[in-house]
């Protein structure tokens, strides 16, 4: 039916797009976090709270 397809307005693809590349970042996301280990998490989610055994150099 239809030849050829031409976008007069390209301009309308450019948000539906970059939508769509945005919501596929987040749902890959979301998904990698899902999958981690329950231990893995559990690590890094205490890491900020471990304490250091090295001291640090003192600063000039």
């Amino acid at each position: 039916m239809f030849k050829r397809i031409v976008y007069d307005n390209w301009t309308n693809i450019v948000p539906v797009l970059s939508f769509w590349l945005t919501f596929g970042v987040f749902i890959a996301i979301t998904v990698r976090a899902l999958c981690f280990k329950k231990d893995f998490v559990q690590h890094m989610g205490n890491l900020p709270l471990e304490d250091d055994n090295q001291e640090a150099e003192p600063r000039a």
